[in-house]
């Protein structure tokens, strides 16, 4: 157990423990399983065993590939607040043709869009909010507030020493299904999202954030995803910021209006 507090920069946290209210009903087995792995993950602090954890930030680099073609990233930002939720990934990579590019790709809540540069020339991106929503509940701090969340309909199953939760997230019409490992890790998530299948391996975690910044919070280094048996994401976490850094993703005026259009259009 971590009784470090974390400090909180954003104006909602989490304050009620992670097994208090919303799994109090459920069996123990399941209501251990999730303590086990929020706090493997740094994610209960204060002597009451809160989910302190309200954003989240971290930089890598590696491999992607788009329409069969691979590119080198050489610098991936991800940052998420998990209360709005949103999440932003600034990717810079290199093109097989030695090109280089850069993608701003955000979501918030039901909204998605584009960016050139970080809160620069929003493009609305429609029919992607629920795939990129999905990317932040894949998270391994995501999984346990999801699966915490979704209540009764998570369900546990153990064998050996690999435990699997699954459960559904209603709001974006995904099934999870998550394989916990040694030390309460959580080591796989495969989710289920219309036809796609899209999963994810956690590898070597640690508190990355730096020797002089360390925050007692556990963070994959290694994440290799696939969408359908192909790998699309082979990522190498070289830092993060755990500390609830200043995370916002305000939707802009022209997606919001775009997004309320289509919503229109579509009843």
């Amino acid at each position: 157990m971590r009784l470090t507090a974390a400090t909180v920069a954003i104006g909602v946290v989490l304050t009620s423990p992670v097994m208090e209210a919303q799994t109090s009903s459920r069996a123990p087995e399941l209501k251990t399983v999730l303590h086990n792995a929020a706090d493997a993950l740094g994610m209960l602090r204060t002597e009451r065993e809160a989910d302190l954890i309200a954003t989240v930030r971290y930089w890598g680099t590696g491999t992607m590939t788009i329409a069969g073609q691979v590119f080198k990233v050489t610098n991936y930002a991800g940052t998420v607040n998990f209360h709005v939720p949103g999440m932003r990934v600034d990717i810079t990579r290199t093109a097989p043709d030695g090109s280089s590019q850069r993608a701003v790709e955000v979501v918030s809540d039901k909204f998605a869009w584009n960016e050139t540069q970080p809160g620069t020339n929003p493009t609305p991106a429609a029919g992607i909010a629920n795939a990129r929503l999905l990317q932040i509940w894949m998270l391994p701090q995501g999984v346990v507030k999801a699966a915490t969340a979704a209540g009764a309909a998570t369900t546990v199953a153990t064998t050996g020493e690999v435990t699997t939760l699954t459960f559904p997230i209603a709001s974006i019409g995904a099934t999870l299904k998550a394989t916990i490992g040694e030390k309460d890790f959580i080591r796989e998530v495969e989710a289920r999202m219309g036809t796609s299948v899209i999963t994810t391996t956690y590898s070597d975690y640690g508190d990355w954030n730096g020797a002089d910044y360390l925050s007692d919070v556990m963070f994959p280094r290694h994440i290799v995803q696939k969408r359908d048996g192909t790998t699309v994401l082979d990522l190498t976490i070289s830092k993060t910021n755990t500390y609830n850094p200043y995370v916002v993703m305000p939707v802009p005026e022209n997606v919001e209006k775009a997004g309320s259009a289509a919503q229109a259009a579509s009843r």
